[in-house]
């Protein structure tokens, strides 16, 4: 190659680079904004109804607070279910098997510290089941869900800051764990010694070996690590400090990510007091972290609160940090390089001025099931509410795909029904809607319609399996198909149903005569009822068999004359009044 070529080579390629580097520095999120009342202090997203679409649940001063979503993003009316006690974070999950989402909530009272609202699968929630866990008397500001022991069912922690309800008061210094039964119950709690200061808990794996580990943001810059043994508890780690001042330099947030690209689980800390910073510490695979690197907040906007995500849509996770001095903005958003670093923060839902309102804890879900990461605002202060803001960055190319398929119940009796809902993971049904032929593996054990339709615009739908009259125990398997998006299966269980007893016989039944004469192949029945209207009718006792229906001679005598090709040997007459009688047949 001449020089020439080569510096034509090398120009050309430095303009491509700055190029690719001119559009990353100007691409920015983008948000459009629906403004709603104030869902709580702590928010959580789940689907809480089974469609497939994220909802909103918050902690209300004595409730849990549920906001339904829709596909377009937009949620309903705030509804509110009692917590039995004052509400401090929660937390959703299945915690008693039953495939709908229910919501524990930490309380901060005394006598109670968590309660359970089992979710009846339509978003609404039943009265609380409330447990004691803490003989220590202290709350519990932040509560987690996850399986602890790889047993299939979620368990919870709950991380304790102060002890108050007796005077003076006093920091508090442990997590309690309960492991669930998966059926709604915990066995005995267990209490694990752990540091001051604790108001969050992040889950992940830090050590990669597939078993649940915890991160807790603390005070006086510390964060505790604590890598997961599998059995509920725990071998902590050093503590780590974020910085060199310790004094009133407290976290507020803690959040896991793969922040470079490695595979390897990192951590983003808010530590807003005397510094107005952010700790990202990087994960080593084992368990230990890299020395933080300190993201400095400019005029001092105090950074409390953050989620994780790609807002700007360059496959870089950013920063969604909210600011309790909002005066600038209520949050800002920090795009990542993705090797762990990230630029200026930009500043997002900036208030008129003297509004005195600030950001509090962030949400982030697909609310609109675009492919983007949307956020849910709370803004606390003078004007408390909750802003909920769709990300609009860049075209919106989402092709829908198949989900689940899930049977309520999974175990039916027989004669009963199970409610079976076909869910996409990700869009929504087209224009011209979705067709899955359905199919059961045993239409005598369960049946199903031959198809469903799910319409333009949405993400899930749900159709009925009536289990059939079965003897012993059966399973059919019930198939989904769409040419377009694939199939999925789940298995039904139909257990014998409970039979009902027929009704108590008003008449008393007798045979008198039963003979065959085998010349003529007639078989000769006199028998009595002690009703004289019942209709009386002659069986093969073996088989039952339906042989002929005696005539009614009046006065409860019966009589008949039947045609039968052989000698029924036995043979059983019933009464439409519930009379039965049974006996051999004398041949001739």
């Amino acid at each position: 190659m001449t020089r020439t070529k080569q510096l034509v080579s090398i120009v050309s390629f430095t303009l491509v680079i700055l190029a690719l580097q001119i559009t990353a520095a100007a691409q920015s999120a983008s948000f459009t904004r629906s403004d709603f009342p104030l869902l709580g202090n702590n928010q959580v997203v789940a689907d809480l109804n089974g469609d497939s679409v994220p909802d909103l649940a918050g902690v209300g001063r004595n409730s849990a607070t549920v906001m339904l979503g829709s596909a377009s993003g937009a949620f309903r009316p705030k509804v509110e279910f009692p917590a039995g006690g004052p509400a401090q974070d929660l937390a959703a999950g299945d915690f008693n098997g039953d495939g709908r989402v229910d919501l524990a909530v930490s309380i901060n009272d005394p006598a109670i510290s968590l309660s359970l609202l089992t979710g009846n699968g339509d978003g609404t929630f039943n009265a609380p089941v409330t447990f004691q866990i803490n003989s220590a008397h202290v709350d519990s500001p932040a509560i987690v869900a996850t399986d602890l022991d790889n047993d299939g069912r979620l368990d919870l922690v709950l991380a304790h800051s102060l002890s108050c309800f007796t005077s003076p008061c006093s920091a508090a210094r442990t997590i309690t764990v309960l492991l669930g039964f998966g059926d709604g119950t915990f066995q005995f709690p267990i209490e694990i010694e752990v540091g001051t200061g604790m108001v969050r808990i992040a889950v992940g794996d830090f050590n990669r070996d597939t078993i649940k580990d915890l991160a807790i943001a603390g005070d006086r810059s510390q964060v505790y690590t604590l890598l997961g043994v599998g059995n509920g508890t725990f071998l902590q780690q050093p503590t780590i400090t974020l910085t060199a001042d310790t004094l009133g330099v407290d976290g507020t947030d803690i959040d896991v990510a793969d922040l470079n690209g490695d595979t390897i689980q990192d951590l983003v800390v808010a530590i807003p007091t005397n510094g107005s910073r952010t700790a990202i510490l990087l994960g080593n695979g084992d368990g230990t972290f890299r020395a933080p690197s300190i993201l400095t907040e400019p005029n001092l906007l105090v950074p409390q609160y953050q989620v994780i995500g790609d807002f700007n849509r360059d496959s870089f996770p950013d920063l969604a940090i909210t600011l309790a001095n909002g005066s600038r903005g209520l949050f800002e958003i920090r795009n990542g390089n993705g090797d762990g670093t990230f630029r200026a923060p930009l500043m997002y839902a900036v208030p008129p001025p003297l509004s005195s309102v600030g950001g509090g804890p962030l949400a982030s879900g697909d609310f609109n099931r675009d492919g983007r990461p949307d956020i849910a605002l709370p803004i606390t202060g003078a004007s408390p509410s909750l802003a909920v803001l769709l990300n609009s960055t860049g075209a919106a190319v989402v092709q829908p795909a198949l989900g689940t398929l899930t049977a309520t119940p999974s175990t039916v009796a027989a004669g009963g029904t199970t409610e079976l809902r076909i869910s996409l993971s990700a869009g929504v049904a087209p224009a011209n809607g979705f067709t899955f032929t359905v199919s059961s593996s045993n239409s005598a054990v369960l049946s199903v319609p031959s198809s469903i339709f799910m319409p333009a615009g949405t993400s899930t739908v749900r159709f009925t399996g009536n289990a059939r009259n079965v003897t012993s125990t059966q399973s059919a398997t019930v198939r989904v198909r769409n040419t377009q998006l694939g199939g999925r299966d789940v298995t039904v269980t139909v257990t014998p149903g409970t039979t009902t007893p027929p009704p108590p016989a008003t008449d008393t039944v007798r045979i008198t005569r039963a003979e065959y004469d085998s010349s003529k192949r007639v078989l000769r029945v006199e028998a009595t009822s002690t009703s004289s209207s019942a209709t009386l009718q002659v069986f093969v006792s073996a088989t039952g068999q339906l042989i002929g229906t005696l005539s009614n001679n009046g006065g409860g005598q019966y009589r008949g004359e039947l045609n039968s090709a052989t000698n029924p040997q036995n043979i059983t007459v019933r009464s439409s009044l519930g009379g039965v009688a049974t006996r051999a047949v004398d041949a001739r």
